[in-house]
């Protein structure tokens, strides 16, 4: 059986949704679901980009490591390839243009946007990197609750 495929999207793939793709990669991890695939990219990206700093550290903060994490442009093969594309803002899925396997992140918690911490302090990337903790908390449920359906 083929693995479900995920792809967290933000705008430069070295803050949110690296963070996105490596706290629900753990989460899976630790719940022993191995039927579902974790990456990410962003519209804008320059493909091999390291994860930002306090990216870094604010994961290395909740004891998980970045490991080589290199950035990717999404592409139309990433696309097609994804089962779930899922954005951190409402704007980045209205840049997919409709995409029918596209949704926002605010669309799964009813929480509103994942905030961009690009430029801010560690606390900026530490106050998003909780706020994607409790999205793949969410989306974590949703896909054990899935599993249970079939």
């Amino acid at each position: 059986m083929r693995k479900k495929r995920i792809l967290f999207v933000c705008t430069g793939n070295t803050c949110r949704s690296p963070m996105a793709e490596i706290i629900l990669k753990n989460k899976l991890k630790l719940a022993g679901i191995d039927s579902v695939k974790v990456s990410s990219a962003g519209l804008s990206a320059t493909d091999g980009t390291k994860i930002s700093k306090n990216s870094a550290l604010a994961l290395k903060s909740i004891g998980l490591k970045s490991y080589s994490f290199k950035s990717k442009l999404l592409t139309k093969e990433l696309v097609d390839k994804s089962d779930l594309i899922i954005c951190m803002t409402l704007s980045h899925k209205r840049m997919l243009g409709g995409i029918g396997k596209a949704i926002a992140m605010s669309e799964i918690t009813m929480q509103g946007d994942i905030s961009d911490p690009y430029g801010g302090d560690l606390n900026v990337y530490k106050n998003t990197m909780f706020q994607i903790d409790d999205a793949c908390n969410i989306i974590l449920e949703k896909i054990i609750e899935s599993k249970k359906e079939n």
